[in-house]
């Protein structure tokens, strides 16, 4: 088989998938919180995040790896945080979470780049696209909640889901 990715390569998207992974474990985690408090459509919001977005981010990984002739390894996931101190504290780890895998995108665009793989960049091109959608929905969830004037239920209840 004809390899197409480079090890350092390899070895940073099997971090990303890592990283992947712990985004949707920390979205359930937040999901989990949000219930515990009763904001059952923040709760499901958060649910279906992890579920329909992060997972099918790490899996995009996997099958570039994959198909590019490189070997997929599942590292370990850090444990993630169970408490927030209200509904703004975790909308703003949210934001800076995604801000952080934002800041692993590109990291994996400057080496794809460094080591010219250009079939990845096709792949990080979207990844990009996909980080400024993440980030501009956290942004406006926490700017509807700051609007509603954090009336929590209000809010809760006008959450869309994705």
């Amino acid at each position: 088989m004809v390899n197409f990715i480079s090890e350092e390569m390899n070895e940073e998207m099997n971090n990303q998938i890592v990283e992947e992974l712990r985004s949707g474990y920390i979205y359930l985690g937040m999901s989990a919180w949000a219930e515990e408090q009763g904001l059952h459509n923040l709760a499901k919001f958060m649910k279906i995040h992890a579920e329909t977005e992060e997972y099918e981010h790490a899996m995009k990984f996997v099958k570039y790896i994959q198909e590019a002739g490189g070997t997929v390894r599942y590292g370990e996931i850090q444990a993630i945080p169970e408490e927030y101190d209200d509904v703004e504290n975790l909308l703003k780890e949210a934001i800076k979470h995604e801000e952080h895998i934002t800041e692993r995108i590109e990291i994996l665009v400057d080496l794809a780049k460094e080591k010219e793989e250009i079939y990845a960049m096709e792949l990080l091109n979207w990844f990009l696209e996909e980080q400024m959608e993440e980030e501009n929905l956290f942004e406006e969830l926490l700017n509807q909640y700051i609007l509603s004037g954090k009336r929590l239920g209000f809010w809760d209840s006008h959450i869309e889901h994705p």
